[in-house]
C-alpha cells in the first residue's frame, strides 16, 4: 500500500512539475485576461485592478514566484525517487531540503516586497505560507542530516 501511494503522489509530482511548466510559460498571455474577468466579476474598485497599473512589475514577480515554486517541486520528485527505492536517508535529500528552503524564503522575499508595490491578500497568505514552508524545509533538513549521520555510522558498524 505505502509503495503505491508513493508512486501516485510521484506520478502528481511530476504532473504538477508539468502543468507548472505551462503555466509558467504562458504566464504573459494570460494574466492579463485573468485579471480582466477578475475585476469584471468583482468590480473596479477591487485590489485586483491594480494589477493593470502594475502590468509588467506583476508578470515578473509571478514567474519569480512561480520558477522558484517549480525548483522546490523539482527536487520534491527528486526527494520521492528516493523513497520509491526505499533509500531516503542520503545526503542528497538533506541538500534537497535544504535547497527547497531557500527557494521558499525566495518566494516569500518576493511576496513581500510585491505588498509594497501593489497590495492584495493572496500575496500575504502565499507569503505566509511559504515561510513556514521554508523554516519547515531547513528543520527537517537537519533532521534528515543527523539520520544520514546515523545511517552512515550504523552501515559502518555492521
Amino acid at each position: 500500500m505505502s509503495d503505491k501511494l508513493n508512486r501516485v503522489f510521484k506520478i502528481c509530482l511530476d504532473v504538477f512539475f508539468y502543468i507548472g511548466l505551462i503555466i509558467e510559460v504562458t504566464v504573459p498571455l494570460t494574466l492579463g485576461k485573468a485579471v480582466d474577468m477578475t475585476v469584471l466579476a468583482l468590480g473596479e474598485t477591487t485590489e485586483y485592478a491594480r494589477i493593470r497599473d502594475h502590468y509588467v512589475f506583476a508578470v515578473i514577480s509571478i514567474m519569480l514566484a512561480g520558477a522558484f515554486a517549480l525548483l522546490i517541486l523539482r527536487e520534491l520528485r527528486k526527494m520521492m525517487k528516493t523513497v520509491i527505492e526505499d533509500d531516503c536517508f542520503v545526503q542528497a535529500n538533506v541538500d534537497s531540503l535544504r535547497r527547497m528552503g531557500t527557494f521558499a524564503f525566495v518566494i516569500t522575499l518576493v511576496k513581500v516586497i510585491r505588498c509594497f508595490v501593489y497590495f492584495t491578500p493572496g500575496a500575504v497568505i502565499t507569503a505566509a505560507v511559504f515561510c513556514f514552508a521554508g523554516i519547515l524545509s531547513k528543520v527537517l533538513s537537519k533532521v534528515f542530516d543527523r539520520a544520514v549521520s546515523y545511517k552512515e555510522e550504523n552501515d559502518l558498524t555492521i
